[in-house]
């Protein structure tokens, strides 16, 4: 049986976006407030307001420090007064440590129990749509792994895999289990590697290396995708009705190398054995902020996402989300074979 056409959620929308001082998050605040049909913008995080959300206007958006392991400061949230005229419909949860440097157990319990205060929270308080934001590390790799991988491939459940691989792993059960919720609209997207200037993610560390390093005989295929489609991703999954887990990844497909050749980024190829003592050297030097010992697999296997589904069910209906044609998303989207306009289809019925 298909899926049912893509419908939009009801507006304007009351929206709480966690772990902003990850660079993806001030970007999908921004994309939020721009638009009339949210009506405000909570943003929590540990620290102070990241310095790109200063000046914003109080009336749509407030930032909160809060530690997201209490279930206190969770439900506190939830029932601020900022949001005491329109209740939070809306969560979408990017705080997660996933940086390999400065791990610990306080980062493993963050991980765990902010990803499960906000669940709850989110059910608790009738928020509409809650969306947690994983990552393509969660497959198992190796040479017999697909060359495009779908949502429902094997997944890295070694016990020796690095923490933070258990801690997303653990945090997406902990999602799925509430999917059947009657109420809550609860998704999990899998972005493929994210490029961008400052943005966390294994690829990009890799390519910001001094130099990257490649095991020698070994090319894997990829399809990254960038901070600017991912934004546009997520405002789709924010809007639009839909719930489970989904695969977000890039257009283009290509091996490692030819993305490197085309930033004009010189590698270097050293043989398999040596890669992780040579890229712990590099950490040591500061050259390099990339943890081959994370994801070891992921420069020896290709890792190929198959995002097909996410795309026909919300990428296609980007014009109900950005009717306009000269809409950023629009552009960045571009690939995709739109469904027709709002007012296409209504000529076409008649």
């Amino acid at each position: 049986m298909s899926d049912p056409p893509p419908t939009l959620r009801p507006t304007p929308l009351s929206v709480l976006v966690t772990g902003v001082h990850r660079r993806l998050g001030p970007e999908l605040i921004l994309r939020l407030l721009e638009r009339d049909d949210v009506d405000r913008v909570l943003a929590a995080d540990q620290g102070p307001c990241p310095v790109t959300l200063h000046g914003l206007d109080p009336a749509r958006f407030a930032y909160v420090p809060a530690d997201l392991r209490k279930r206190r400061a969770v439900d506190n949230l939830f029932l601020a007064e900022f949001v005491r005229d329109h209740p939070l419909d809306t969560v979408v949860h990017l705080a997660f440590q996933g940086n390999p440097l400065g791990y610990d157990i306080e980062g493993h319990e963050f991980n765990i129990h902010a990803t499960r205060h906000l669940l709850d929270a989110s059910l608790r308080h009738g928020v509409g749509k809650f969306i947690f934001l994983s990552s393509d590390a969660v497959y198992k790799l190796g040479p017999r792994t697909d060359f495009r991988v779908r949502e429902d491939a094997e997944l890295n459940l070694d016990p020796d895999a690095h923490p933070i691989l258990r801690d997303t792993l653990d945090a997406e059960f902990l999602c799925r289990a509430k999917m059947d919720s009657e109420t809550c609209e609860v998704m999990v997207l899998r972005p493929s590697g994210v490029f961008g200037g400052g943005v966390i993610s294994g690829i990009n560390l890799l390519f910001e290396s001094d130099p990257p390093l490649l095991p020698v005989g070994f090319d894997p295929m990829i399809n990254p995708t960038n901070k600017e489609r991912l934004v546009c991703d997520l405002l789709l999954a924010v809007f639009l009705h839909g719930k489970g887990v989904f695969n977000v990844a890039g257009p283009r497909v290509g091996p490692i190398s030819e993305f490197l050749r085309e930033r004009n980024i010189p590698f270097k190829r050293v043989p398999g054995p040596m890669l992780r003592p040579l890229n712990k050297l590099q950490r040591m030097l500061g050259k390099t902020r990339y943890h081959a010992g994370f994801n070891p697999g992921r420069l020896f296997y290709s890792l190929v996402l198959d995002d097909s589904r996410f795309t026909e069910r919300f990428r296609r209906a980007a014009p109900l989300v950005f009717p306009d044609p000269d809409a950023p998303c629009r552009a960045t989207l571009a690939d995709v074979a739109m469904m027709p306009e709002p007012a296409e289809a209504d000529a076409s019925r008649k």
